[in-house]
């Protein structure tokens, strides 16, 4: 059995018989078919009852809101119509992510209430993306200063959303896995922030892209992770890492790259991770994509 090869191979000293690992054997974590809404953001702006209806046609039936601000419309529409239009197609929606740059925490936390969220994430670190001569650039940080203060904003932030009765994570991309001093900047980031305060949203394909053993990552996380940006890796690693949607074009729909998608299930069956989002930054035909990303996902599955 799939489990008990991941178990064993792991290290775990669990037997066959053992709750823990009968856990593991069986399907036992309800994880209905996702997507992060960001790869359908053209269809969201244009019409946002058809691109929600077209993504309930695919299979899909649980979402992760991005760019949540407090301000009154999401996609045209007030945050109780969106909730509700939702709800009509069968999605449920429990996260979102939200920008840096726009961190009205009592008037986001009230839309986060409306649209019936509890986890708040934030996708990305301050300053880690910026316009550049050729387009977006992304840089992770540059000396353990940078990672101490980033991971000290993390910690404030963690406590301001707990007292508004929200679960809050960080999303990963490639660049925190770059050695800085000696140090995996992810790693020092998470060691150094409250696992109770600040939880993990572990992107698959930006793991893969930096070229380090996602399934160790989830291993040493994976008690603090919430959710998993289901996305797969090319194989064609840029040259230039720095050139973010150049660096994002190697990101593809699962099933299409090299992840082993089997072991990344199991690990997030293993670790109760409830959330598995198909997610293809630069998406030719979204919809038909995250379709794509979901049944591949579902075929592996097996229960």
């Amino acid at each position: 059995m799939q489990r008990r090869r991941f178990l064993q191979s792991a290290g775990l000293g669990l037997t066959a018989t053992s709750p823990l690992a009968q856990a593991a054997f069986d399907c036992y974590v309800e994880r209905t078919p996702g997507a992060q809404l960001f790869t359908l953001r053209n269809e969201l702006a244009d019409n946002p009852i058809e691109a929600i209806r077209d993504l309930a046609n695919a299979g899909v039936r649980d979402v992760e809101l991005f760019g949540l601000t407090g301000a009154p419309e999401i996609f045209g529409m007030s945050p109780l119509s969106f909730r509700r239009l939702l709800e009509r197609n069968e999605i449920t929606m429990t996260c979102s992510h939200v920008a840096a740059d726009a961190l009205d925490i009592p008037a986001l936390a009230e839309n986060a209430e409306i649209l019936g969220l509890d986890t708040i994430i934030l996708g990305a670190a301050p300053g880690f993306v910026q316009p550049g001569p050729n387009g977006l650039r992304i840089q992770g940080p540059q000396t353990k200063q940078e990672m101490d203060e980033l991971a000290e904003l993390l910690n404030r932030l963690g406590v301001m959303f707990r007292r508004r009765g929200l679960q809050f994570a960080y999303h990963n991309h490639h660049v925190e896995f770059f050695e800085v001093d000696g140090e995996i900047p992810f790693n020092h980031i998470m060691w150094n922030t409250d696992p109770q305060m600040v939880r993990c949203e572990l992107d698959i394909g930006w793991l893969a892209l930096a070229g380090v053993d996602y399934l160790n990552v989830l291993d040493n996380f994976g008690n603090r992770t919430i959710a998993c940006h289901m996305k797969d890796f090319n194989g064609n690693r840029p040259a230039d890492m720095g050139d973010f949607l150049g660096a994002a074009a190697s990101l593809v729909p699962p099933g299409s790259g090299v992840v082993d998608f089997t072991a990344v299930m199991e690990r997030m069956d293993y670790y109760n991770i409830r959330h598995g989002f198909v997610e293809i930054d630069t998406p030719r035909n979204a919809i038909t994509e995250i379709g794509a990303g979901v049944r591949h996902l579902q075929s592996l599955r097996r229960c």
